[in-house]
């Protein structure tokens, strides 16, 4: 399954708690690649009606997300109000569990969750994971099928190599930007307000769709987020 999910907002809570600056990302290697083998062109299926094919088979997914998989694969492709619809639903779950409304983070239209201040205890953080898990395993085979759609149509495992392909897709970089750049250049992001990215600033909402849609969740120190313990879940500056 594409997304990192809660290992990634674990992460992110840790660094919001120590008072770190700059980037907040996690970057996963590839499980059945050679990490040291950049943009080596394997792929995770032969076709999006496989990969498809593939999400239906999860044990996760829900017989909700079945019905709008089987319409995709019907239509070509998974429409943009399903998926939507979906994290609509992820934002419903979590209000339900007592959470105030929130509002996602939304890249180049990949939506994930917010920056979070946390201000809550221990025992919330952990209440907060198991209610997150929940809530996006409803819509995970939706989520994934989507993005894999827009953000990797060619389906590659590699995740550097999938980005570059997204990068030229969105013409943000030369045709030439490969894997192996983007590898490169995000290994001297130390996230202290340097750019080392030639084509682009790392904040560029074209390169964090990208990002996000390959499973590569970031936020920063400056972005707005949400207090989703003491506060009323409005979006606001970091301070």
């Amino acid at each position: 399954m594409k997304r990192v999910g809660i290992a990634l907002l674990t992460i992110g809570i840790a660094l919001t708690l120590c008072g770190c600056g700059g980037e907040r990302q996690s970057v996963p290697e590839p499980d059945d690649a050679d990490s040291s083998v950049v943009g080596n062109g394997q792929k995770v299926a032969g076709s999006m009606e496989e990969y498809i094919d593939q999400a239906l088979s999860w044990q996760t997914t829900t017989d909700k997300e079945r019905k709008v998989l089987e319409q995709a694969k019907q239509d070509g492709e998974l429409s943009v109000s399903d998926y939507e619809q979906a994290w609509s639903d992820f934002k419903s779950c979590m209000v339900e569990r007592g959470y105030p409304p929130f509002e996602l983070a939304n890249y180049n239209g990949i939506y994930d969750m917010p920056q979070l201040h946390f201000t809550g205890t221990q025992d919330e953080w952990e209440r907060y994971k198991d209610d997150y898990d929940s809530c996006y395993f409803q819509i995970s085979a939706i989520d994934a099928v989507y993005t894999m759609q827009v953000g990797n149509p060619n389906l590659y495992t590699d995740m550097y190599e999938a980005i570059a392909d997204c990068l030229r897709r969105e013409e943000a970089v030369p045709l030439d930007y490969t894997a192996e750049d983007l590898r490169r250049e995000s290994g001297n992001d130390q996230g202290n307000g340097e750019n080392p990215y030639e084509y682009f600033d790392p904040k560029d909402p074209v390169f964090r769709g990208c990002k996000v849609a390959n499973g590569w969740s970031s936020a920063y120190a400056d972005d707005e987020g949400v207090d989703l313990w003491h506060g009323d879940g409005g979006n606001r500056d970091n301070e």
